[in-house]
């Protein structure tokens, strides 16, 4: 059986030896596509995965690659499925469209998955028996975030049937985004795995508490009782405690406003045209920027404090002040995020919550407790206090329709009027 091709992807060259002085050369990323074999200038970090700048530079080259491919190929071959490369579909994706989304960051890492496995075939490739055969293979492998921890023997995850559903359909947005521009004859059908349901599961308010115990640096032990860590490392219990403040502070804003996860972490001090921000002054969130592009399907609308939360918000911004004014005599940049650890601003809070859920008592729940589980619950507190259907659409930014559908029985007289007449039968 003839090997898997593979499109254009980043390679990491190790051991290369200077040919005149002898002495070892620093690892670096290259481009590998078929017989090509093309340097990114972009030294290895020791992280075990490709540089910023490398993928800017394979994303250089993929559209260098798309504009010669296409320049080559009759106008009508252009909408001829068995005659564009995958790779090309991608290349155009990444370039026009990928950079105006909310993440492209993340957006950039499945096209470039999609292209290992896609980029030699075809368009008329895309079938359901290659897109089953997608998701096996990606299931075999690991979640690129997970590979170095296999170095410290932590356990690999590798990607998930979903994850891979995910890809496949940026590989159907990059097949119809082609179309728009060339037309082709036929647009086949990526075929993914089925989308589960998912749980929507919330905390309890005694479970919420518990976590912000833990995130203030208490542990629960196995008789149940609170108690204070051992010192794991140098500054004991206090250092526990402040490498713990932004989670906090994720959680609290979570909970009461019941922002999604990106949004809470990459809020600002003051205002921003492309980023959310926080009005103290006037008691608001702004969930996106002025200049941010709304997305139907996670909208943003900005959110008014509750007077808990705002109070909080100010004495984190009196905290803040004073760590700016240190920073300032330090010559450090000023703290401009809302969420932050050690000055710098946060990229992902899931090993940290992992953590705090352990100590607060709560792992080993089926499904797992994760970040998204503060807005769920966020929405489920809602409905319990009886908030009316668009009041409590339009604070967490979703349609009357999914906050019935998927909260609307956490409302105290859910189906009240309906068991009463229940029985009662008619005359």
């Amino acid at each position: 059986m003839p090997r898997q091709a593979k499109g254009p992807r980043l390679v990491l060259l190790q051991g290369r030896v200077d040919t005149r002085s002898g002495k070892p050369l620093p690892a670096i990323w290259f481009i590998r596509d078929g017989q090509v074999k093309r340097s990114t200038g972009s030294a290895d970090d020791g992280s075990g995965r490709p540089t910023r700048a490398a993928e800017d530079e394979l994303r250089k080259y993929l559209a260098e690659k798309h504009t010669e491919a296409v320049k080559t190929l009759p106008a009508e071959s252009r909408s001829d499925p068995a005659q564009v490369n995958v790779a090309d579909v991608l290349s155009l994706y990444l370039d026009e469209k990928v950079p105006t989304l909310a993440d492209s960051v993340s957006a950039e890492g499945r096209i470039a998955a999609l292209n290992e496995w896609w980029g030699a075939k075809t368009v008329s490739d895309v079938k359901r028996s290659n897109c089953i055969a997608y998701v096996r293979y990606r299931m075999t492998q690991p979640i690129k975030s997970f590979k170095e921890g296999a170095e410290n023997g932590k356990p690999v995850r590798n990607v998930s049937e979903q994850g891979a559903r995910r890809e496949l359909e940026d590989l159907s947005a990059a097949i119809g985004w082609w179309d728009k521009e060339y037309h082709l004859s036929r647009r086949p059908a990526v075929v993914k795995p089925s989308k589960p349901e998912t749980p929507r599961d919330a905390l309890t308010r005694s479970e919420a508490a518990a976590l912000l115990w833990a995130a203030m640096g208490w542990r629960k032990d196995e008789d149940g009782r609170w108690k204070r860590p051992e010192a794991r490392r140098h500054g004991g219990w206090r250092s526990i405690r402040s490498n713990r403040l932004h989670l906090r502070r994720f959680i609290l804003i979570s909970l009461y406003s019941g922002s999604r996860s990106g949004v809470t972490k990459s809020l600002l001090w003051s205002e921003a045209p492309k980023q959310a921000w926080v009005d103290l002054e006037k008691g608001w969130i702004y969930r996106r920027g002025k200049q941010e592009r709304e997305i139907k399907t996670k909208r943003r609308p900005l959110v008014k404090m509750p007077r808990r939360l705002q109070a909080h918000m100010a004495r984190w911004a009196r905290l803040d002040a004073e760590l700016n004014a240190t920073r300032q005599a330090e010559e450090l940049p000023p703290i401009a995020s809302v969420l932050h650890h050690g000055g710098e601003p946060i990229g992902s809070v899931r090993t940290g919550f992992a953590g705090i859920v352990a100590d607060a008592g709560l792992a080993g729940r089926d499904p797992e407790i994760t970040p998204h589980w503060l807005r769920h619950t966020a929405a489920t507190w809602l409905m319990e206090a009886d908030t009316p259907i668009w009041d409590a659409a339009a604070y967490m930014g979703m349609s009357p329709k999914t906050l019935e559908d998927h909260y609307g029985h956490h409302r105290p007289n859910h189906q009240a009027d309906t068991a009463a007449k229940a029985g009662r039968g008619g005359r």
